[in-house]
């Protein structure tokens, strides 16, 4: 797929006039992300008294098409994989493709006991793979649940994401609303279930989401 200058610029510039408005109308397109992240970079670093220079923000190359783009390091992975953004709002993930449940409840549940040991194996009062579970599937009402619940979600492999619905009675849906819970941040989780699962809510169930239009040409 191509990636539009111009589609990062008109977001960019958006988000100024907005104030970093986010907008909740369409999934986040890879030119939103990377529009956010030079916005969201430039005003941390004005904050902080740093000067952006012209590696991100206004004066940057990707805004105002002046200078030379920054080459990518050699083993970067892309941005929508890296930046911290949140997944759709929970409407979006209220749909029989997000919802659905592939296959009944391992009573062991191996996978998630697997998960557990290995990513929070230093936590004082691990949870178990049934704990796990529950708190995926649930909810959770202690702080230290959702701090549990979060690193897991963070730390595990992003090849692990499809595995936790086909090896148990989890569904996106359940993932989706564990990330918001407990306020998991992470590029490629938001990535995943944006692009796979999310659909407008405004949407009937059998229809498919129309292709964002832009304004302005990508030459």
């Amino acid at each position: 797929m191509a990636f539009c200058l111009a589609a990062v610029r008109e977001e960019y510039w958006r988000l100024v006039d907005s104030g970093g408005k986010i907008l909740d109308s369409r999934i986040p397109t890879r030119e939103d992300i990377h529009a956010r992240w030079h916005w969201q970079s430039e005003r941390r670093s004005l904050k902080t008294g740093r000067d952006p220079g012209t590696y991100f923000g206004r004066n940057s190359y990707m805004i105002s098409g002046k200078g030379h783009p920054e080459p990518p390091g050699p083993y970067e992975p892309p941005l929508e994989y890296r930046f911290r953004y949140n997944p759709m709002p929970m409407p979006w993930f209220d749909n029989p493709v997000a919802r659905k449940i592939f296959r009944e409840t391992d009573p062991e549940h191996s996978l998630l006991e697997l998960l557990c040991a290995g990513h929070l194996a230093g936590w004082q009062d691990r949870p178990s793979g049934t704990e796990m579970f529950r708190y995926l599937t649930v909810g959770v009402d202690k702080d230290d649940d959702r701090l549990m619940v979060r690193e897991l979600l963070c730390d595990i492999p992003h090849q692990m994401y499809p595995k936790l619905y086909r090896e148990d009675a989890i569904s996106a849906w359940h993932i989706a609303r564990a990330a918001h819970e407990c306020e998991v941040l992470r590029g490629r989780l938001s990535w995943w279930l944006n692009t796979q699962f999310a659909i407008p809510p405004w949407l009937d169930w059998d229809e498919v989401p129309a292709p964002v239009t832009r304004k302005k040409s990508c030459g």
